[in-house]
C-alpha cells in the first residue's frame, strides 16, 4: 500500500492537471478516504509537494500496521448493518457508500464469520490490511504529527467532508486532528455525496484510473436534474481515446466549455475524408401563378401547392 497510495494520489494529480490545462476546473469537490487528500490539493488546502510527501506517509504507516485483515461489501441498508455488527466485536463500519452498499473492516477470522453468520448478501475485498479499523490506530499520531507541521490554506472551491459529510471550512482542515480521523474512522461518503448534490451540479467527474466510485455516488444523488457522470480513465479503455470522450461529454451533455486548441496541443493538423452524397436532383422552380383557380406546380411540393392555393384565395 506504501507504493500503491503514491501511485493513486499522481494519477489524480495528472488528470486534474492535465483537465484544467483543457478549461475544466472543479466548483467542489469531495474524495473517499485517500481521494479525500488528494481532494484537499484540488481545493488549494494542500501544496502539491506537501500532498505527495503526506501520501507516501500515510502509505508506510498504514502499511507498517499489523496485517491478517480482511474487508467485505454488504449490500444492506446501514442501520441493519450496524445492527448485525452488535454480535461480531471487532467489525466495523470503514464505508457508508451508498444507501444499500457499507463495507465493513476487522480482522479476517471476525470478518468471515460474520460473513457467514449475519445472513446478509456480502462480498469479500481484496485488501492487505484492514483499514479504517482499530488496527490503523498506530498510524494516526505520527500521521497527525505530520500535518500539524503542514501549511493548510483555506478551501478556494467547494470541498465536502468524507468524514462528516459537510462543507469543510477554514477551521476544519487546518485541524490536524480531522486528517487522522480520515484515517481511522468510516468513510461516509454517500453522505458527502448528498450534501455535493446540493450544488446542482450539471457534471460529475470520477477522477481516477476507473470508474469504482460512479455507481456509488449515483445511488446517494438527490439533485435534480440528474447531471451527467464522466469517468476520466477506464482500464479497458485506451487513455486518449476515454479522455476525448470525456470532455466531449462535458461539452456536449453537459454544456461545458473547453479549450480544444488544448486538447490537440502538439499534434499536427490533419485533414480527413467525408462520405460524399448522390444528392437526388429536383426541379423545385414553380410555374408563373394564375390569376384564377387552383394553380399547381408541375411537381408537387407541399409547400408551392400551399403558396398557389392562397394565391387563388386572395390572400
Amino acid at each position: 500500500t506504501r507504493y500503491a497510495q503514491v501511485g493513486i494520489v499522481s494519477v489524480q494529480v495528472a488528470l486534474v492537471r492535465w483537465l484544467e490545462s483543457v478549461g475544466v476546473r472543479p466548483d467542489a469537490v469531495v474524495g473517499h478516504s485517500l481521494g479525500e487528500l488528494t481532494a484537499a490539493w484540488a481545493a488549494g488546502v494542500l501544496g502539491l509537494e506537501d500532498l505527495l510527501r503526506l501520501t507516501a506517509l500515510r502509505g508506510g504507516l498504514m502499511e507498517s500496521q499489523p496485517g491478517a485483515g480482511a474487508m467485505a461489501v454488504v449490500h444492506a441498508d446501514a442501520e441493519t448493518v450496524v445492527s448485525a455488527l452488535a454480535a461480531h466485536p471487532g467489525v466495523e463500519v470503514a464505508a457508508f457508500n451508498a444507501p444499500r452498499v457499507v463495507t465493513v473492516t476487522g480482522p479476517a477470522d471476525a470478518v468471515g464469520m460474520f460473513c457467514r453468520e449475519s445472513g446478509l448478501r456480502s462480498q469479500p475485498l481484496v485488501v492487505s490490511h484492514a483499514f479504517h479499523s482499530a488496527a490503523m490506530q498506530g498510524a494516526v499520531a505520527p500521521f497527525v504529527e505530520a500535518v500539524a507541521g503542514t501549511a493548510l490554506s483555506a478551501p478556494m472551491v467547494g470541498f465536502v467532508s468524507a468524514v462528516d459529510g459537510g462543507w469543510h471550512t477554514a477551521e476544519s482542515v487546518a485541524e490536524p486532528g480531522y486528517w487522522g480521523r480520515a484515517m481511522r474512522e468510516p468513510v461516509r461518503f454517500s453522505q458527502a455525496v448528498t450534501t455535493l448534490a446540493e450544488t446542482g451540479a450539471r457534471s460529475v467527474w470520477e477522477i481516477g484510473s476507473h470508474p469504482q466510485l460512479t455507481s456509488l455516488a449515483r445511488a446517494s444523488w438527490s439533485g435534480t436534474p440528474d447531471p451527467v457522470w464522466i469517468s476520466t480513465l477506464r482500464r479497458d479503455r485506451v487513455d486518449q481515446v476515454q479522455l476525448h470522450e470525456a470532455v466531449a461529454a462535458f461539452v456536449n451533455q453537459a454544456s461545458g466549455d473547453i479549450d480544444w486548441s488544448a486538447v490537440h496541443r502538439g499534434k499536427a493538423p490533419r485533414t480527413t475524408t467525408i462520405p460524399t452524397y448522390p444528392f437526388k436532383r429536383q426541379d423545385l422552380t414553380a410555374p408563373p401563378a394564375r390569376r384564377s383557380g387552383t394553380a399547381r406546380s408541375a411537381v408537387s411540393h407541399p409547400l408551392f401547392d400551399r403558396h398557389y392555393e392562397h394565391q387563388s384565395e386572395g390572400q
